[in-house]
């Protein structure tokens, strides 16, 4: 790997990292697709008698993750599971018991994950070496947004994320993957 190789990841990384905080911090679209409780402190309260550790945490449930039920009694469960999902409501959370500590800790595995993911997508690059600069930037974001849109669908099929939340969230990966793109077409030849 030469210095230039490296430094395209890190500066891409860092590129990725600053788009984040610009979209998360000053743009209004990712708080415009969520929701909040009526009583947030009454939910909290439930989640913390209820909740025994974190996790996420999925209802309707049931006994279906009971390791002690077999046959024809786990077949019972997912059966009242899925009458119960048929009816609504169906919940989904991701829930941490203590809290945070801070931005810090979060902030730094996030630039370090992008900087992993700048150095994956140089090793790509490398595929494709008659490229042009355009043609490098150009899929670099086709292929992250394919992995971004990948898993946000996801979530809207099985997990009924919002319709705004996921294309937010697509768009927003498809920006960061072009200005990560730029950089590492620019400084990874």
């Amino acid at each position: 790997m030469s210095a230039r190789f490296i430094l395209a990841g890190v500066f891409g990384g860092l590129a990725m990292f600053m788009w984040g905080a610009i979209s998360h911090m000053f743009l209004p679209w990712h708080d415009a697709t969520y929701n909040t409780f009526r009583d947030e402190d009454l939910v909290t309260e439930v989640m913390m008698k209820e909740a025994g550790e974190s996790g996420i945490y999925i209802a309707p449930m049931g006994d279906v993750l009971n390791p002690n039920l077999t046959g024809e009694a786990k077949h019972t469960a997912r059966d009242e599971m899925w009458q119960k999902s048929l009816r609504g409501p169906n919940v989904f959370v991701s829930f941490r018991r203590e809290g945070m500590s801070g931005m810090a800790t979060p902030m730094i595995l996030d630039l370090l994950t992008l900087i992993v993911m700048a150095f994956v997508m140089l090793f790509l690059l490398q595929a494709v070496p008659q490229l042009t600069w355009m043609g490098k930037v150009l899929f670099v974001v086709i292929v992250g947004t394919l992995g971004m849109a990948l898993v946000q669908m996801e979530q809207w099929i099985w997990w009924s994320f919002s319709s705004g939340y996921v294309l937010v969230n697509i768009v927003d990966g498809a920006v960061r993957w072009a200005v990560g793109g730029m950089v590492l077409a620019k400084v990874g030849k």
